[in-house]
């Protein structure tokens, strides 16, 4: 049974922006060049089930079922094909086994998984929540019961934090956040801790990546030393001990944020090493 198909006005792709971000920055950051290889190869799964969901959508109830079927086994060979063998082997036996639609099924629900089910959820849901726009919260549970902010469309936690660009040099732009879970977009309060509502100055510090490694503080470039990610940052909140990466499109315009945000390994390396805590480990885990 069809949702209906969603509309025409809304089907403008992502993925060729998100290919083309995602090569340039394997080759930018030599660091990063595993996870982007893995997430390159995903692409055109995710874009082929995107385009099944926006030409005829599944029915809410039977989403996890649709994606097992039709997403997950393309996803398990790509990992398998390119990604770390530890999790290529591990997302086989998942799938042999028949545990993995279990673990689709337990994405939408809010459970928590562990790091492979997670992976498996999130490669095979992410392009088909993120098709279906607005209707994708038929599918999904909020989850837990915390104090964080939530996405107004399907009640995951955030994946990001983005800054638009305001177009005037002394003017904010707004910020943003992305749900990991279905990839919707809604404005939030750029004084606010997304993880536990801390509004205290005081409580909301910003780490910027530099080529000596990471600074605390406003987030500003220090003297001659040229940022490595100029367009990235540490948004973290010392009350709760969570962390985003905020991307800020005013020094980047080339950026894609959910693109940019899975080459920040320096940044999450830091971030853990301050004894913080991403709100949600992006795709790859991080």
């Amino acid at each position: 049974m069809s949702a209906g198909p969603v509309p025409v006005e809304a089907a403008v792709s992502p993925w060729a922006g998100r290919r083309r971000r995602a090569e340039a920055l394997r080759a930018r950051h030599r660091f990063a060049a595993e996870p982007l290889a893995l997430y390159l190869v995903l692409l055109p799964v995710q874009e082929e089930a995107w385009s099944a969901v926006r030409k005829s959508p599944p029915h809410p109830e039977g989403l996890a079922v649709w994606a097992a079927a039709r997403v997950l086994p393309a996803v398990v060979e790509a990992t398998a094909a390119v990604g770390p063998a530890t999790l290529g082997t591990a997302a086989r036996t998942r799938l042999a086994e028949g545990a993995a639609g279990d673990a689709l099924a337990g994405w939408l629900a809010g459970a928590e998984l562990d790091p492979v089910d997670r992976y498996l959820a999130r490669a095979s849901l992410g392009p088909v929540l993120e098709a279906l726009g607005e209707a994708a919260g038929a599918s999904c549970a909020r989850g837990g019961d915390d104090e964080g902010e939530r996405c107004p469309c399907c009640g995951g936690l955030p994946q990001l934090s983005c800054l638009a660009d305001s177009g005037q040099s002394l003017v904010n732009g707004p910020r943003s956040l992305l749900c990991a879970r279905c990839g919707w977009s809604w404005n939030f309060s750029r004084s606010v801790c997304p993880a536990c509502g801390e509004s205290g100055e005081e409580q909301l510090q910003v780490y910027a990546e530099q080529l000596e490694g990471p600074v605390s503080g406003n987030g500003k470039d220090s003297g001659d030393v040229q940022p490595v990610f100029p367009q990235l940052r540490i948004a973290a909140c010392s009350t709760c001990s969570r962390y985003l990466i905020e991307v800020d499109m005013a020094r980047d315009e080339a950026a894609v944020p959910e693109v940019d945000e899975l080459a920040a390994l320096p940044l999450d390396l830091h971030a853990s090493d301050q004894g913080l805590t991403k709100v949600t480990p992006n795709l790859m885990g991080f």
